[in-house]
């Protein structure tokens, strides 16, 4: 199928169809979407962590949590050692504030630095239909949202940054998630995270490129 859009509808159209986590694995062979589109499950690995508002503030009555960010936390664990010496080398400690709000609930919709991270925070809760977000699978949902508007499509074609007006994306996204696709898919354990893996890949396929008119 050479036509990107049309590809992207009837990823959805099976997407919508989909009673098992095995058929939504195999929508993108079904329709032959290449390999260097699929998301890395080497780089990101099902996500089986949950943490919980209780160990937020568990967290904070020792220090280890100060207004949001790492304060002082166990310089003897090697582990944590490395993964604190990680996020410090990429830069990344800033964004704990925000998983640490959306853990804990707390919208955060205002900020466009901190509004992936704090819907990731909301997966990391536990609570139920909270999914990852990013701009792959926000433009592959934007456009088929947009149905046959051609300039929304072309917009979401052209989306790269997840900004503070994608937030209402965000939240279609969540509710279409919870109520769109069948009863039996939605009753699987993690079913989210296998439709996220086909959206990924059929979002950045038709990411307009820098070279691209």
């Amino acid at each position: 199928m050479n036509d990107p859009i049309r590809l992207l509808h009837k990823a959805f159209e099976l997407l919508l169809k989909a009673e098992t986590i095995d058929e939504v694995e195999g929508i993108l062979n079904n329709l032959k979407v290449e390999d260097k589109y699929k998301i890395s499950t080497e780089s990101y690995p099902q996500l089986r962590v949950k943490i919980t508002r209780s160990e937020i503030k568990g967290l904070r009555a020792t220090g280890v949590i100060k207004d949001n960010l790492i304060g002082h936390f166990d310089a003897t664990d090697p582990l944590t050692k490395l993964l604190y010496a990680l996020a410090w080398k990429n830069g990344d400690l800033k964004k704990v504030r925000h998983i640490v709000q959306g853990i804990c609930l707390n919208e955060n919709q205002n900020n466009e630095s901190g509004l992936v991270f704090n819907q990731f925070g909301r997966h990391l809760s536990g609570e139920q239909g909270e999914p990852i977000v990013d701009q792959h699978v926000l433009r592959a949902f934007g456009i088929f949202q947009a149905k046959n508007n051609k300039a929304e499509i072309e917009k979401g074609r052209r989306l790269k940054t997840v900004k503070k007006e994608h937030y209402g994306l965000i939240e279609n996204y969540k509710k279409w998630l919870q109520n769109d696709l069948t009863k039996r898919l939605r009753e699987q354990p993690n079913y989210a995270y296998h439709v996220d893996k086909v959206l990924f890949a059929i979002g950045k396929k038709v990411k307009v490129r820098r070279n691209s008119k």
